[in-house]
C-alpha cells in the first residue's frame, strides 16, 4: 500500500486556551483512499502538545484538527524546526504524517505557525513499534 498524500496546514490564528495557544489544522486527503487520523503531536521543547484523535477522513475530503499547544519563546522571536505529526492508520497500516513547522510569535507571543515541509514514514519502518 502506498503512503497516504495528505496535506497540513494551519487555519486562521492561534486562540489563548488555558496555558496554551489553540491551533487548527486543515488537513486534506489527496489519495482515494479513506485514512483514519488517530493522534496529533507537536514534539518540539518549544511548541508542545499532544491530543487523541478519532476521525475518517476519506478519500479527496479534508478535515479540521485542532492542538493546543504550550509555547516557550519570547514576542517577536521565532521557534525554528518545529513539527505537528499526525499518526494515521491506513488499512492494517500505521504512518506518522510530519509537518515540518517555522513557528513566528507575534507581540503576544501569539504562534503563526508555517509549513515548511510534509514528510511521511510508515511506523515500524527502523524496527520500532
Amino acid at each position: 500500500m502506498n503512503a497516504p498524500q495528505l496535506d497540513i496546514e494551519p487555519l486562521g490564528v492561534a486562540k489563548r486556551d488555558g496555558d496554551g495557544w489553540r491551533t487548527t489544522w486543515r488537513v486534506a486527503n489527496a489519495e482515494p483512499e479513506a485514512v483514519r487520523i488517530v493522534g496529533a503531536v507537536a514534539p518540539h521543547s518549544q511548541f508542545r502538545g499532544e491530543i487523541s484523535v478519532d476521525r475518517e477522513l476519506r478519500g479527496k475530503a479534508s478535515t479540521q484538527v485542532s492542538l493546543v499547544v504550550r509555547i516557550e519563546g519570547n514576542a517577536g522571536g521565532e521557534i525554528e524546526n518545529a513539527f505537528v505529526i499526525l499518526l494515521i492508520e491506513q488499512g492494517a497500516d500505521r504512518w506518522r504524517v510530519l509537518a515540518r513547522l517555522r513557528v513566528p510569535l507575534d507581540q503576544d507571543a501569539r504562534p503563526r505557525p508555517r509549513v515548511e515541509a510534509i514528510t511521511t514514514q510508515r511506523v515500524g519502518f527502523s524496527g520500532e513499534l
